[in-house]
């Protein structure tokens, strides 16, 4: 039988501690003598007496300091009585403000424990910038709205994509248009007003904004190879855009490197020994390039050894181990406006450089937001391209669907 420990129940020959120091006679009531409740003062009783062992059955006899607890909070002055948390009343003051529609949005708050827990390695390069995107971009989205918003959008939309209750899904998917429709509006009022004061939830939004547009699942048409072509087209230029909108109409990026998210800005320099089928990839586009430009003076010989020193770069970071989300939106924004304009009019060495952007995508960590575009990029260039432009990308088909691809664009 559990124990509690209690005094024995007789009075002490001295009375309280206060009637003792005032010098007069103590009743010894409890748990608080005639004279203490008359001044309103702490009773307190000496420790003269010996503690004894008691069964927990016999907690209801006198002097027990559990019955004289629930005496005391029962009879808080101002609370109803038999209100055991009534003393929790008294702890504001007659000013207190009264919150109005207080009650938890449960929904929100299990998007930000994601967030937390989860989403935020989506867009995290390393250790170094995992604290800003888990702990540092939600302290500033308390000051805009906007960037909350964006937060709540991405990861209702990770949970939708991996959530473990697929009934739940549908869901999730219309909580994160929710949040982003009002992400976006929000954004919008602010795109003539880039200060310092937002810049950083406006570098973060860009950010989140992008990887949502990547990983909002789009319905194929499975007839119309041009429409995930389009489609990866419009995220391209939507990535492109936003990264524009937070360095106008003053650069930021100084600003940035200074402030608390500046681990994000400072990336590495890496130089690995690229594979030698990745380096006989890029060596046969180079070639490729150099032909075109020899039967076609028009040939935008520059805008593509451009994108293909962009590819390599971007491979090289794969191969150095970095496989961070960065690459998808690092690619895109190094590229040439002309190679965009290139990739709208459906130039095949265009639609070639597209398919291995497919594989950057597909060597990426977080592959829940480009996973999709990994596969239908590569099936769809396949099927726009004829016999003798598909040998430029044998070597992207084979790394983003196997070495068995043919059975999978013939299916």
């Amino acid at each position: 039988m559990t124990m509690a420990l209690r005094r024995p129940h007789r009075k002490s020959r001295h009375g309280c501690v206060e009637c003792k120091r005032r010098r007069v006679k103590c009743d010894e009531a409890r748990p608080s003598c005639t004279n203490c409740a008359k001044r309103h003062a702490e009773c307190e009783y000496g420790s003269s007496t010996s503690l004894l062992w008691a069964n927990e059955s016999d907690s209801g006899q006198a002097g027990d300091p559990v019955p004289a607890l629930r005496s005391s909070l029962s009879s808080t002055p101002g609370r109803g009585t038999g209100d055991p948390l009534g003393i929790l009343g008294q702890l504001g003051n007659d000013n207190s403000t009264t919150l109005v529609g207080s009650s938890l949005n449960l929904q929100d708050l299990e998007l930000m424990i994601q967030w937390c827990n989860t989403t935020f390695h989506t867009l995290s390069r390393n250790e170094s910038t995992d604290p800003i995107w888990r702990n540092i971009v939600p302290e500033e989205a308390l000051s805009h709205p906007f960037l909350m918003h964006g937060i709540l959008a991405l990861s209702a939309l990770h949970l939708a994509r991996t959530g473990p209750d697929p009934t739940r899904r549908a869901s999730y998917l219309n909580r994160a248009v929710g949040h982003q429709n009002q992400a976006l509006a929000l954004f919008r009022e602010l795109l003539g007003d880039v200060n310092e004061s937002n810049a950083k939830a406006m570098f973060a939004f860009a950010g989140i904004v992008v990887i949502y547009t990547f990983a909002f699942p789009h319905t194929p048409d499975v007839q119309d190879p041009w429409s995930c072509v389009d489609d990866l087209y419009q995220v391209l230029v939507l990535t492109r855009g936003v990264q524009q909108v937070i360095h106008a109409p003053r650069d930021f990026t100084g600003f940035l490197r200074g402030s608390s998210f500046g681990p994000i800005l400072q990336v590495e320099e890496v130089q690995v020994p690229i594979p030698e089928h990745a380096a006989a990839m890029l060596k046969q586009l180079r070639e490729a390039n150099q032909v075109c430009g020899s039967r076609d003076a028009n040939h935008e010989l520059q805008v593509y050894e451009g994108a293909i020193a962009n590819l390599e770069e971007m491979l090289n970071w794969c191969y150095s181990g970095i496989r961070a989300t960065t690459i998808a939106g690092r690619w895109a924004i190094r590229l040439k406006p002309r190679f965009m304009e290139l990739l709208r009019e459906r130039d095949p060495l265009a639609l070639v450089m597209l398919a291995h952007y497919g594989v950057l995508l597909h060597y990426l960590e977080h592959r829940w937001c480009f996973e999709e575009w990994c596969i239908r990029v590569s099936k769809a260039v396949w099927a726009i391209l004829d016999d003798r432009w598909r040998p430029l990308v044998h070597w992207a088909m084979k790394e983003a669907l196997g070495v068995n691809f043919l059975e999978q664009v013939n299916t």
